[in-house]
């Protein structure tokens, strides 16, 4: 054993005298970081060629022994070698959660005169496409670190030979998600697959990526299609699994996934391991530089010189050319434009013509409890309380919300989109969308307003039909990083085009509106809550009452999580919050019982995998599922604290109501909300960090303890004072106004 003041570690499995013989060679070993540390990733180095290990295995016995108890994290590691004729030095690195890598251990080779040459190298040209993005992101992340490092390691990460692992017999299946890609919703990968034994019952299963997290996947389910060679497999009708697991923001790419399978006899197997490039489809995303041709050089010229460094065979300017215009399309397509680029328009001061009442249709993207949905409601009552003025609501998805507009007036209809949706070309969309609005009431329209991005067919088909239109936009995700799994590349452009055809483009976040600046600049109106409305609810219902209503502890302190539970929403981290409380705020409030309230389930396999969570955590007493409801002014006067733990929100109503209600606010911090709240107003927190979310939950209880309601109040006075109703609806109301005028 090695110790040194950054490590302990040993290599227990090596060639004799380190002398190779041809063919492959097991290396294997454990590492233990100390100053707090974890291992993130570990890698070898023969001579010039890298080598990516399975890192993060158990070690029975030895985990306990820095632990104190069974781990994660778990100290072991395995490397796969095949060194190369002539190769003469061996370099163990490992990478810790700061993203450094270090070496721990050297050593000088043989390897025997038979054995295989260094195998051929990638030209330049095939490593852009998978990796010019990457570089990118890592100048953003880490502006002082010199080009030249970051073009090594991203050829480095390139070059990387990795090591995956499959079930060896009595074990049988198959790992079918995530592959060499894994497509990352909301900090989280989606795992699938099969996977049974001969002999033995598996009894649970587990993954992780996270050296820290260690989370249970659904497995048992039903699986019809394993047939062949494994028919006579015991439990095979019921070997399917599948789940998510967290990818924390300090993972190395490409990222391991380790999945672990419990026997009842009481054993522990590495079932698979598998390691994958991840692609954000949705949430938060490593940031890219602001667009800049002089950036793009930048990367280009670093990037050639790291792949002479590397000794890549030779490639000349031409032949790079394709692969750096497919770059830039890219990094053009995301990037953020610089901040003088992006300037709001001007809101137009318009007042309704006498005699020319507004008749609107209003496209929502769906008809449910949500945020957006709501949003579109309230402006759709305001719309119709002017003078002469009529308003209908279209949705190619029925819900509950349906009967609210309808009661208020608002008649509702139905329209199947999907045909056109699911276009595989431009013009077949065309032809679809004509088809699928024919049925809408075109000649008693004056002007459509699409509520999400989801709705830009309805700015297509206002054209068409010569009206004018408003696109409200709620995402903050980029048009193509949004659509790439949900609609065919030939309507990406198709969405883009809705940004320009739109009369206004508006957004009630400036941060939502940098995410789509090279689309057009569109208005900035802000966003609205109902303070009266508010204000006479509390004063004619009580907290008690409400939980008694709703089958709640009339004398637990809640912490209430309000959203339909969905990845985006980021409950599962809450769930993960909890977790790590439990014991803690045990002790420090041993007479109060605090409860983990999320308002908003539905069926669904989020909510089994929370539910099953849950169970395995051992919080069945901590944490209640509120089914999805229209009463949802009932749990802001019955909460004592409100969390938000979102990964994506363009501006919350949810923030905005809570505020209101005058409760303390616990948020994730991204996109609109740090313009609607300050750390003066809330306790922010990163999203998808369960340990910053348990401190300010900690923190937040403390408050309300003690007594201390500066944060809530704060929050109270300035949501009434930038948001009031009555400031804000006229300006929506003005740029409707002015649309529908123009096009006169």
């Amino acid at each position: 054993m090695t110790e040194t003041a950054a490590w302990q570690f040993e290599v227990e499995v090596h060639p004799p005298s380190w002398i190779f013989p041809r063919g492959k060679t097991w290396v294997a070993g454990w590492i233990w970081l100390k100053e707090n540390r974890v291992t993130a990733d570990l890698r070898a180095w023969v001579d010039g060629r890298p080598y990516l290990a399975l890192h993060g295995l158990p070690q029975p016995g030895r985990d306990e022994i820095f632990l104190g108890r069974a781990g994660p994290p778990y100290a072991g590691f395995v490397l796969l070698l095949e060194p190369h004729a002539g190769a003469s030095l061996l370099r163990l690195e490992v990478r810790d959660e700061t993203g450094a890598w270090r070496e721990f251990f050297r050593a000088p080779i043989t390897v025997a005169e038979s054995g295989s040459s260094f195998p051929p190298q990638p030209a330049l040209p095939a490593l852009l496409e998978n990796h010019f993005d990457a570089l990118l992101r890592r100048r953003a992340g880490q502006p002082a670190t010199p080009w030249a490092a970051l073009a090594d390691e991203t050829i480095s990460t390139a070059l990387a030979e990795p090591l995956n692992s499959l079930p060896n017999p009595p074990f049988f299946g198959a790992l079918e998600e995530p592959r060499e890609i894994g497509w990352v919703r909301y900090g989280r990968i989606s795992v699938t697959g099969w996977l049974a034994h001969r002999t033995a019952r598996i009894t649970q299963l587990t993954a992780m990526i996270d050296p820290l997290f260690e989370v249970s996947l659904l497995h048992g389910l039903k699986r019809d299609d394993i047939e062949g060679v494994f028919a006579d497999l015991p439990g095979k009708e019921t070997s399917a699994f599948l789940g998510h697991v967290d990818l924390p923001a300090s993972s190395s790419t490409p990222a391991l996934l380790k999945i672990f399978a419990q026997l009842d006899t009481g054993e522990k197997h590495l079932v698979f391991a598998q390691r994958f490039t991840p692609r954000v489809m949705a949430g938060a995303n490593a940031p890219l530089p602001v667009l800049s041709k002089k950036t793009f050089a930048a990367a280009a010229w670093a990037l050639w010189r790291s792949a002479k460094r590397h000794h890549l065979p030779p490639t000349t300017w031409a032949a790079v050319k394709p692969a750096l215009n497919s770059a830039w399309e890219n990094y053009s397509a995301e990037a953020p434009a610089k901040p003088a680029t992006v300037r709001p328009e001007a809101i137009p001061a318009i007042q309704a013509e006498p005699g020319k009442p507004l008749r609107t249709l209003i496209v929502t993207h769906n008809l449910n409890f949500e945020g957006a949905p709501w949003f579109i409601y309230e402006l759709a009552c305001y719309l119709a309380a002017q003078p002469g003025a009529s308003v209908r609501i279209a949705s190619p998805q029925d819900g509950p919300l349906r009967a609210v507009f309808e009661k208020a007036g608002l008649p509702v209809q139905i329209v199947d989109i999907g045909p056109a949706v699911g276009a595989r070309t431009t013009e077949e969309f065309k032809t679809k969308l004509i088809e699928n609005t024919a049925t809408l009431p075109w000649a008693e329209i004056d002007l459509v307003i699409g509520n999400t991005m989801v709705t830009f067919w309805a700015v297509h088909a206002a054209r068409q039909a010569g009206k004018p239109s408003l696109l409200y936009v709620h995402e903050s995700s980029p048009v193509r990083r949004f659509f790439a799994r949900s609609l065919a590349p030939a309507l990406l452009s198709v969405v883009e085009d809705a940004f320009t055809l739109a009369h206004r483009v508006i957004y009630t976040a400036a941060a939502t509106q940098v995410v789509h600046a090279r689309l057009g600049h569109g208005v900035l109106l802000p966003s609205w809550v109902d303070v009266a409305r508010v204000d006479h609810f509390v004063e004619n219902s009580t907290a008690l009452a409400l939980r008694k209503k709703h089958g709640l502890d009339p004398t637990a302190t809640l912490l209430v999580n309000i959203g339909s539970l969905c990845e985006r929403k980021g409950q599962h981290v809450f769930i993960q919050a909890a977790e790590l409380l439990k014991e803690e705020l045990h002790f420090t409030y041993p007479q109060e019982k605090i409860q983990f309230v999320m308002v908003g389930a539905r069926p669904g396999l989020y909510l089994e995998m929370l539910k099953e969570e849950v169970t395995r955590l051992g919080l069945q007493e901590n944490v209640v599922f509120v089914a999805e409801t229209g009463e949802i002014f009932d749990f802001y006067r019955l909460a004592d604290i409100f969390v938000c733990t979102s990964f994506e929100e363009s501006f919350p109503r949810v923030l905005l109501e809570s505020a209101a209600f005058n409760l303390p606010i616990v948020s994730t911090n991204v996109n609109g909300i740090a313009e609607m709240l300050t750390d003066e107003e809330a306790w922010l927190t990163p999203p998808g960090d369960r340990y910053r979310l348990a401190d300010a939950i900690k923190k937040a209880l403390g408050a309300h303890f003690g007594g201390d309601h500066t944060r809530r109040d704060l929050a109270r006075i300035a949501i009434e004072r930038k948001y009031h109703q009555d400031n804000s609806m006229p300006q929506h109301l003005a740029v409707a106004q002015a649309a529908t005028k123009s096009h006169r």
